[in-house]
Formats: C-alpha cells, structure tokens, sequence
C-alpha cells in the first residue's frame, strides 16, 4: 500500500527545520556559488508588482 504524504505538512516539517534563507545559503555553499554585489541588491518594487499581477 503506498504512503501519502500532506504536502502542506510536510512542507511546514520542513520550513521548522530550516529557513528559506537558510536553505538558500546552505545549497550556496554545497554547490561553492558565490553571489555577486548586484545579486545581494534588492529588486525594483515594479518586479513583484508584475510577478503578482499587478503590474
């Protein structure tokens, strides 16, 4: 019988363990990715306001 897991669960599981910040820093380490000055740089208001739609 196979098992199923909640994805809302497990996600939330996962987030307790570790921050998406966290996650981000790790993977940036384990695969040696440097990021640059401009990556460090916040991004224009106008790009999330066209990633949601509203832009």
């Amino acid at each position: 019988m196979p098992v199923t897991v909640n994805g809302e669960d497990a996600l939330k599981r996962r987030r307790d363990r570790e921050t998406p910040l966290e996650t981000a820093a790790r993977l940036r380490a384990e695969f040696r990715i440097e990021l640059g000055k401009k990556a460090r740089e916040a991004l224009p208001r106008q790009v999330y306001d066209e990633l949601s739609g509203e832009g």
